[in-house]
């Protein structure tokens, strides 16, 4: 018994030579059953009090100030031009039920030389939470498109490292609706939607080491 358990021991400790560390900085998609599910995650310097700041400010934005969220969150994405893209988003003015916590969306979706939608519903719940160990997780839940995705759902889930380090993985997927689940072929994805999952990560890092720096700068 002694033999075996000084083997398993063995075994383990060589196993456990072979862990891989988490590879940061690098997005991966899957397509399954008709949907798409993406994760990037990342490395931010900033406090987990500035995290939490982050977490409020998206909601906030996303709630009550839309627009400001192409100031920061959406900047780059190329959502409000219209750009040499295989999809063009037009994002119009949306309306925030604070009785239900609902955001009604409205959007003009433009496919390049075949046709343009007008005023595609998509109605979203945004929320925050907190939990004890510091992890702070925002989540946008699509509850109902009238043409674009069958279901979305994005998670963002910010996770302290140290008091100066946090961890922040976006996991998105995706459902399309019929025409967009022909015409959104895996490349298109990448082209369309993967990169702009990036680039929205690559701005909440901007804005978190941003805010980091000018608390270390205004200690000193």
């Amino acid at each position: 018994m002694k033999k075996l358990f000084i083997l398993l021991q063995l075994l383990f400790l060589q196993l456990n030579s072979f862990a891989v560390e988490p590879t940061f900085d690098s997005i991966s998609s899957v397509y399954k059953d008709g949907e798409f599910t993406t994760q990037y995650r990342t490395k931010i310097k900033m406090s987990n009090k500035v995290a939490i700041d982050i977490a409020d400010y998206l909601v906030s934005d996303f709630h009550y100030s839309p627009e400001n969220l192409f100031n920061w969150a959406l900047k780059d994405l190329g959502l409000q031009s219209k750009k040499n893209n295989d999809l063009i988003f037009i994002i119009k003015p949306s309306l925030f039920d604070e009785k239900t916590g609902i955001t009604y969306g409205n959007f003009d979706i433009i496919v390049p030389h075949i046709t343009t939608f007008k005023n595609v519903k998509v109605n979203a719940i945004v929320s925050k939470v907190i939990y004890k160990n510091g992890e702070t997780k925002v989540m946008a839940d699509i509850i109902y498109s009238s043409l674009l995705l069958k279901h979305a759902l994005g998670i963002v889930t910010i996770i302290p490292l140290n008091d100066n380090e946090q961890i922040l993985i976006t996991n998105v997927s995706i459902k399309f609706g019929w025409f967009f689940n022909i015409f959104i072929t895996k490349k298109r994805y990448k082209s369309i939607v993967e990169w702009r999952i990036k680039k929205f990560v690559e701005n909440l890092k901007i804005e978190g080491e941003k805010r980091q720096e000018h608390i270390l700068q205004a200690a000193k």
